[in-house]
């Protein structure tokens, strides 16, 4: 599929699934393209790039950031042992 004919096609989908107020899983936000740890407050920038389209299906999508604060993980830590 070309690039232009693959973004139709995800448009039309997304259209779809927000015209039907459809609950979208985490596995189907990850196919269209969407991070498991997207913020809620990303969505809303959205039409400063002309994808408001998709910004129903976005929130659909996203976490608020209270709920990613209350399970954030951290890389690594360094454990310091004063004598």
């Amino acid at each position: 599929m070309s690039g232009e004919v693959y973004l139709l096609w995800l448009l039309s989908l997304l259209q779809t699934l927000s015209a039907f107020g459809a609950d979208l899983t985490s596995e189907a936000c990850r196919e269209m393209g969407f991070s498991s740890n997207l913020l809620c407050s990303s969505c809303d920038l959205l039409g400063e790039f002309s994808l408001s389209q998709i910004q129903p299906v976005c929130r659909q999508c996203c976490q608020q950031e209270a709920q990613l604060e209350a399970r954030k993980l951290y890389p690594g830590a360094i454990l310091e042992v004063c004598g």
